[in-house]
């Protein structure tokens, strides 16, 4: 298999894992509560990134301020994150949270206008508002079918996971990427504590096999191998296409939902799912082009320099 292919068929499992996770969620809520199975997962995660952190990159965090700062990222890239999107997983369908988890890219370019990360373009503010519109309407169609409340919950842990995106990146330019989802991983872990403790210690014990499977696979494959994967494929693969592979999700979730969960996405559904993907392929366009300025903005400057 070619070095191009390999880059393909690691971002497809990637997707295919990140799809499986809705499912496996409402698997494992059948016995568990929503504090309870974010803590579980947080917890095993944070273990297996603990121990191949110390196999590998074993590097240090220097400094009080940087250990503060991850402690800040936790708190919106795991703690909310996971509460908000595992308690709306039990006020929605998994089609529906996971579409509007494929809106991320638009969230993240929002964000980073209004915190000032980004220039704000005319086509990142288009590609923004089509993904808006897009969440809007999505959460309008859970109004009518009882599922707003949990559609919410969705957008919000978008919105937690957007901006960890946005502001963790300094600390990325400085530090391996396994040394700050490590450190993310365990401060989240304390953060779960006073939510998910009491509940899981009442709860675990008395779940069946199916529960511990999705368990299983839930920190397996979505959290560790997903992450890896992904990790791997933009070490050799453009931002760009990596980015492209997210529209895969809600498809793949929507058809496992429907043979596991007898789930079924309403026609109404399919034109906030195309307002989101719209949203999404122009705020990642816009993205592009705007980093291609600044390379030859670069460019030049260094011609004119030499």
């Amino acid at each position: 298999m070619s070095s191009r292919s390999s880059v393909y068929v690691a971002l497809v499992l990637v997707q295919v894992f990140f799809a499986t996770l809705p499912i496996a969620v409402k698997v494992a809520l059948r016995e568990l509560s929503s504090p309870s199975l974010a803590l579980i997962r947080v917890s095993g995660a944070a273990l297996l990134f603990i121990l191949i952190h110390q196999a590998t990159v074993r590097e240090k965090v220097r400094g009080r301020r940087d250990i503060a700062l991850l402690a800040v990222y936790s708190l919106f890239g795991v703690i909310l994150n996971q509460l908000l999107y595992i308690t709306a997983l039990t006020m929605t369908t998994a089609t529906a949270a996971q579409t509007l988890v494929t809106a991320g890219p638009a969230m993240t370019l929002l964000i980073a206008i209004v915190l000032r990360h980004e220039t704000a373009t005319p086509m990142k503010w288009a590609g923004i508002a089509l993904a808006a519109a897009g969440a809007l309407l999505l959460v309008g169609v859970g109004v009518s079918e009882g599922r707003a409340l949990g559609n919410v919950l969705a957008l919000a842990n978008v919105a937690a996971y957007s901006i960890y995106l946005v502001i963790s990146r300094d600390l990325l330019r400085r530090y391996n990427a396994l040394t700050v989802i490590t450190w993310v991983f365990g401060f989240g872990v304390i953060g779960m504590l006073p939510w998910g403790l009491g509940p899981a210690l009442r709860e675990v014990g008395g779940a069946g096999r199916d529960t511990w499977l999705a368990m299983g696979w839930i920190i397996l494959f979505p959290s560790v191998a997903a992450y890896y994967l992904n990790v791997w494929a933009l070490a050799r693969a453009e931002a760009s296409l990596v980015s492209t592979f997210v529209y895969l999700q809600p498809m793949l979730t929507a058809a496992l939902a429907s043979m596991i969960l007898k789930e079924h996405a309403s026609a109404r559904m399919i034109p906030a799912a195309v307002l989101i993907f719209a949203g999404v392929a122009v705020a990642i366009r816009a993205g592009q082009l705007a980093k291609r300025r600044e390379s030859a903005a670069a460019v030049s400057a260094a011609g004119q320099e030499g």
